[in-house]
């Protein structure tokens, strides 16, 4: 907010930045820093100084890797502001009903595509890896989170004899030839991510 000969800016930096600002410049208004926001070890103020000292509060703020923004307060765009999220509140509750209607019609067809996909890469890949005729055995593991390297460790032993590249562990990146990047294990395999609303949980 710009009164005459005063300035406000807006300040990012670490949340223990609070105390040094005034040190930044000359005539920085001192007990003029209030924090707005603070997320993690973030926070942003807001610093009141002389218009003359901006440019050098900027300077010596971006040497300490704060990061310094004017600030103008416009009432205008405040209204204009919380009016937008109040129509963007309104669509999303207007949309949400419909939405779930049709995710509940489409979803299980969708998923099934999904599966059916994921088959095919599997099918392709293990051609491809062991050749034919296709005498390999596809199963669905579903491990609890503590047990997956446990897992991992018991798979590794039971088939490192179907390829002697990957015998040595699963860090192999990237395999000219072979559909699968990263991870690279003797046996062929797929994630399955079914977190699609909330969480990361993969099996």
């Amino acid at each position: 907010r710009q009164v005459d000969f005063k300035v406000k800016a807006v300040v990012s930096t670490q949340s223990t930045g609070e105390g040094s600002y005034w040190k930044l410049a000359d005539f920085v208004v001192p007990e003029t820093s209030v924090k707005i926001l603070e997320e993690a070890d973030q926070a942003i103020y807001t610093v009141t100084m002389f218009k003359k000292t901006l440019e050098a509060f900027k300077n010596n703020a971006r040497e300490k890797k704060f990061i310094v923004r004017d600030f103008q307060y416009s009432k205008e765009k405040i209204n204009q502001q919380k009016t937008e999220v109040h129509n963007l509140q309104k669509a999303k509750i207007k949309a949400y009903v419909p939405l779930i209607r049709w995710l509940k019609g489409n979803f299980s067809e969708s998923f099934v595509n999904w599966i059916h996909v994921k088959a095919l890469r599997l099918f392709t890949e293990s051609v491809l890896r062991y050749g034919l005729p296709a005498t390999f055995m596809t199963a669905v593991l579903e491990p609890h989170k503590k047990s997956e390297k446990k897992l991992r460790e018991k798979l590794h032993v039971l088939y490192s004899n179907l390829d002697k590249s990957a015998a040595e562990g699963p860090e192999m990146g990237d395999i000219p030839g072979v559909f699968m990047a990263g991870d690279y294990y003797p046996y062929v395999y797929y994630d399955i991510n079914t977190a699609f609303i909330e969480g990361a949980r993969e099996f």
